[in-house]
């Protein structure tokens, strides 16, 4: 554990680094924050870094190495150096750090609890394998072994990824930069995303409240806000707990439904309850609308939590720091210019939506929502006009730069979909209130006391003079959040799932992040009832009820780390690859040997498998390209089911095929190097005749037991 502590601490030091580079910038553009938006300097450096590399690569100007990486390291350096240089920039950075630098460090401390208390729980179950852990952790390998990118397929040999990749080359990046083994920093990195959700959600709900604290104060009003540190430091861990960790109502309401409740009475005994308690499963609350009652309406609504749990470092997970960034300057940019144009608002939220895209594609339509919705709000004054007009202007032209920063992406991309569908069936309101009635539950009040003293003190519809910017933002980041939940009940896009699971993974991309932004505005909306509510048993009445949904909330994560996690008993390390030294050591000794001894990345041949099994482990733990991997994702990947069937019997033709002229054809057709004989070859291929590899002039380079890899 202390030796794993060691590495904790050298990869936080790699992305402190990395933050401090970028601090000039980020106090520049988060200069109306309390905190300067010191958080956010890491995830823009990190994202900066990884979008000038992954240029370089598309258009093979740069080469994926670390000494290229250094080089656009020391150019971000240059070029925040050449801020500093302007007017009086270095004497306001120097000011800014003395006068901030205990919020810096109290900051940095909150990131690096976080990343060393989530690593070590990753630790009690490290193994990359189950779900899609193969997937992600292949996308990290085939780009560290890659030349030039984007990164190659390493289940569809001689194409690139098909997939919305850029999270994980984020991390491909840190770790190329860290030196330590992607076996490690896998769940590092899964770490990384949960203290990077914390700490950016603090900062921005505890700006929300500094927002509105703000104005009353002197003009050295930052420093004097010291007096509401206790209000402001209280929203924002209010709301990063939530994001965070928190859960919903699901599992109160199915302790009580299923194993308290007994002929039809509610049995509060402490017997009942324990029983209950112990037999509640933690992914039922992800797996609810179409699982209970069983329809066939099959959908998903997980939530960050459980994302930590399970460990798929997937797209929208990796996506969390970078659509928190997006709001966090969504709210700051309300400072910035007043004319039609806002050409700094245009040019940096295109440039993160294409990042939002490139990382999960669904949010760059959902923060493009939010930010139609709050421009407009923050210019509707007395002429709606007006509004629509700046709101459709500075609209149209960040789309324009979004499609400027992801086109180097898209040229190398197929859109995955079939067309939107009307919905034909719709959830039952109690499964929605019992997802989101807890946020429901605690904003709503906010809402209805923002609406009447707005209508009760106002003739006009003037809400930039009659509102706060933080009120303002808050009301778009609930009218988009509520929408992302309506708009699956009406309409959703097709894929490849069968009709049972046909809304279920527009309900997941589109919930997931309602379920951030309701989180990341609780704290505020605490604040600020109690601000405006003048009666103290109305107050009283509030507290409990926040207090009891955020209770209720933050139980999910006792269930879930002590189901999935085994009680934290056994401590196993962030290695993750235990798993398979002790269940197939041949191909973990074959996977070591790879790794170590070929370089580049030539195709070697496995067996195909199935989508979520332990198949195509050696392509995705090595990073080189097999013909094909799991067939579904790459049914998925490719828009339809052909190409992948074609390549999967072709596979079954060279490992059990008799005509050798066939066997050749097929060698020279996927430019096969190595193939791969293993306990999982014979389990898919029980006909299998290694002597035609013999005969082929195959030669074995590498043996373990029955596992054999052969070299063409």
């Amino acid at each position: 554990m202390f030796s794993d502590l060691a590495i904790i601490i050298s990869w936080w030091f790699l992305i402190f680094t990395l933050g401090l580079i970028c601090l000039p910038l980020t106090f520049a553009l988060f200069k109306n924050f309390w905190d300067k938006g010191y958080i956010f300097s890491k995830t823009i450096c990190i994202v900066v870094l990884t979008y000038l590399i992954f240029i370089g690569g598309v258009f093979k100007i740069l080469t994926f190495t670390n000494l290229n990486l250094f080089l656009i390291i020391l150019l971000i350096l240059f070029f925040n150096f050449l801020f500093l240089k302007r007017k009086n920039n270095f004497s306001v950075f120097l000011k800014t750090i003395k006068e901030n630098h205990k919020t810096f460090i109290f900051q940095e401390i909150i990131f690096l609890l976080i990343l060393v208390v989530w690593s070590f729980i990753r630790g009690f179950m490290s193994d990359i394998e189950g779900l899609e852990k193969y997937m992600d952790w292949g996308f990290i390998n085939s780009a560290l072994r890659s030349e030039f990118l984007p990164p190659q397929d390493m289940w569809f040999s001689g194409e690139i990824i098909n997939y919305y990749y850029f999270g994980h080359l984020i991390f491909a990046v840190l770790t190329k930069l860290s030196t330590i083994s992607s076996a490690i920093t896998y769940n590092l990195s899964v770490a990384t995303v949960c203290a990077l959700a914390f700490s950016s959600t603090f900062s921005i709900a505890s700006n929300l409240v500094f927002l509105t604290i703000k104005p009353s104060l002197s003009r050295d009003g930052a420093r004097r806000a010291g007096g509401f540190a206790p209000k402001i430091i209280a929203a924002g861990l209010i709301s990063a707990l939530l994001l965070t960790f928190g859960g919903n109502l699901h599992s109160v309401y199915k302790i009580a439904k299923i194993n308290i409740v007994d002929n039809g009475k509610l049995v509060l005994t402490q017997e009942a309850i324990t029983k209950a308690v112990d037999s509640y499963w933690y992914p039922d609350a992800t797996r609810f609308i179409g699982y209970d009652p069983d329809v066939k309406d099959k959908t998903i609504h997980e939530f960050p939590i459980y994302s930590f749990i399970v460990a798929d470092l997937h797209g929208h997970m990796n996506d969390i720091p970078i659509v928190l960034f997006f709001m966090a300057f969504l709210l700051v940019s309300s400072f910035y210019s007043s004319f039609l144009i806002n050409g700094l608002l245009i040019i940096v939220s295109g440039f993160t939506l294409s990042i939002a895209y490139m990382t999960n594609a669904w949010d760059f339509a959902i923060y493009g929502l939010l930010f139609a919705v709050f421009t407009f709000f923050l210019n509707l004054k007395n002429d709606s006009k007006t509004a629509i007009k700046k709101t459709f202007t500075n609209g149209i032209l960040t789309i324009a730069c979004w499609f400027i920063f992801s086109l180097p992406f898209s040229l190398n991309f197929t859109p995955i979909g079939d067309g939107i569908k009307i919905s034909d069936t719709h959830s039952p309101f109690y499964q929605l209130f019992i997802l989101y009635g807890g946020f429901w539950l605690i904003i709503l009040p906010f809402i209805l006391i923002l609406l009447f003293n707005f209508f009760r003190r106002s003739k006009t519809y003037d809400l930039k003079s009659k509102l706060q910017t933080s009120d303002l933002f808050v009301l778009a980041v609930v009218v988009t959040a509520t929408l992302l939940i309506i708009i699956p009940e009406i309409i959703y896009l097709k894929d490849i799932y069968i009709y049972e699971h046909r809304r279920a993974n527009t309900m997941f991309k589109l919930t997931y992040q309602a379920f951030i932004m309701y989180a990341l505005i609780s704290g505020y909306t605490l604040y600020k009832i109690r601000l405006l509510l003048k009666s103290k048993w109305l107050n009283f009445l509030y507290g409990i009820l926040f207090a009891t949904i955020f209770s209720i909330h933050l139980i999910y994560p006792y269930f879930a780390i002590k189901s999935f996690y085994g009680s934290l008993k056994t401590y196993q390390g962030l290695w993750g690859l235990n798993y398979l030294k002790n269940d197939l050591p041949d191909n973990f000794n074959a996977v070591n040997w790879i790794n170590k001894n070929i370089s580049g990345q030539p195709v070697i041949l496995e067996a195909v498998g199935d989508s979520y099994t332990t198949f195509n482990q050696v392509s995705s733990a090595t990073g080189l390209p097999t013909v094909q991997g799991w067939i579904v994702h790459e049914w998925l990947w490719r828009g339809g089911y052909d190409k992948p069937k074609l390549r999967q019997d072709n596979v079954e033709a060279i490992y059990e095929g008799e005509d050798i002229d066939r066997l050749k054809q097929l060698i020279q057709k996927y430019d096969i190097e190595y193939i791969f004989v293993g306990t999982k070859e014979y389990e898919k291929y029980p006909k299998l005749n290694e002597s035609n590899f013999k005969e082929i002039g195959g030669q074995i380079i590498f043996q373990s037991g029955k596992t054999k890899i052969y070299q063409l």
